[in-house]
């Protein structure tokens, strides 16, 4: 079950933070060679940070976690602003500010949703 969760949240944070990468080649076909992203290590630690904020009980506005990689400088927190429930499930919506190796600095928003079975999954 670990397995599939963690496979569940890679694929959703892979989503947000690849998607505005994906919008601007459309505009600017080579933007990867242009600045750097964040590296698989840092993704690994953005994951194991969003994991163990999801773990804590109970949810609380205000509750974070932070995750710093330095190797490549990249740094980050993800902050539960809302909690609620949204057709049965315990949600929080939860801000992820993500610091690559380069300025700017990054912001998401995502709503996470805890599953009948007690997986966390991204609302969509």
């Amino acid at each position: 079950m670990r397995l599939r969760f963690l496979h569940c949240l890679w694929s959703a944070l892979a989503v947000w933070v690849l998607l505005p990468v994906a919008a601007q080649a459309q505009i600017i076909p080579f933007a990867g060679n242009f600045g750097p992203g964040l590296a698989p290590s840092d993704n690994q630690m953005l994951f194991d940070s969003v994991t163990r904020l999801n773990a804590t009980e109970p949810s609380k506005v205000g509750q974070s976690d932070s995750w710093s990689n330095p190797e490549t400088k990249s740094h980050g927190s993800s902050t539960i602003l809302k909690v609620f429930h949204s057709n049965g499930m315990t949600c929080h919506l939860v801000r992820h500010h993500i610091v690559a190796a380069r300025p700017p600095s990054r912001n998401y928003r995502l709503t996470w949703c805890r599953t009948a079975t007690g997986e966390w999954k991204t609302k969509g």
